[in-house]
């Protein structure tokens, strides 16, 4: 009964912790069409709960203006969003190379119903995706992402984020890395594609009577299919590498607001 007491009478120290918090909803893992609904709003407000019970507000005065409050709030709630997205740029990386090697492959025109976005995704960007997904929950992805969440109040206080040139560049580095992650993860595929047709337009010089196309095809989808089965253990080795850089990147943006 006390707690709740508490709870009702800082009501607005609890909602400016929930709204850098509600980032959650938006991570990777917890933004899933997967995940339901509930289950999304019940996991914030429990995290809310747990950094409401530490006291991080504890000696944070809440402003008595109204619009500086909403000026707060719609800071924190900034901020949360600000940390998923960074997240959320690997992944767009990793769909970015399956829909390379889809149309490298011959399967550019071909979608399928991404069951963890609800959206259209390519094939080959669908698998990559899935896997990274996996890689990311086993190596506990999900939990250095909450532990770089907590962590940000240590960094930013709250009302004392600055929004200085470090940050829009880290930013503006983060999206960018976006092509380069993906053409890497696309390379060895890719690579060998544009081989095959290399040596497929020779041939068409060489023997005019050949049908190319009708060989060409199905040779690149074989062949990629086969150096996907051969590169997977090199993939899964770079994603954990990757998600690694993606986690130092998150407090990197953390520092750079502080």
């Amino acid at each position: 009964m006390d707690i709740l007491l508490n709870l009702l009478q800082e009501t607005d120290k609890f909602l400016i912790i929930l709204a850098r918090m509600s980032g959650l909803a938006l991570a990777p893992v917890f933004n899933t069409k997967n995940f339901p609904r509930p289950w999304k709003v019940a996991l914030v407000l429990m995290f809310t709960y747990f950094i409401w019970q530490l006291g991080i507000l504890d000696t944070y005065t809440v402003p008595t203006n109204t619009l500086q409050y909403i000026l707060v709030i719609i800071v924190e709630l900034m901020i949360g969003m600000i940390l998923s997205l960074i997240a959320l740029f690997f992944f767009a990386a990793v769909q970015l190379a399956g829909q390379l090697i889809d149309t490298q492959m011959g399967f550019g025109i071909m979608n399928v119903l991404d069951p963890m976005s609800g959206t259209q995704a390519p094939i080959l960007g669908s698998f990559k995706f899935i896997l990274a997904m996996l890689v990311y929950l086993q190596i506990n992805g999900h939990h250095l992402f909450l532990q770089a969440l907590f962590d940000s109040y240590n960094f930013i206080p709250i009302g004392h984020v600055n929004f200085h040139g470090d940050f829009y560049n880290f930013v503006v580095f983060f999206f960018g890395n976006i092509f380069l992650i993906g053409l890497k993860l696309s390379i060895p595929i890719v690579g060998s594609l544009i081989i095959v047709d290399i040596v497929m337009g020779i041939m068409a010089k060489s023997i005019p009577q050949m049908n190319v196309f009708m060989v060409g095809m199905p040779a690149k989808i074989i062949l990629g299919f086969l150096i996907l089965l051969v590169t997977i253990p090199l993939y899964v080795y770079l994603l954990n590498s990757l998600i690694e850089n993606m986690i130092n990147g998150i407090y990197m943006i953390i520092r750079s607001l502080a």
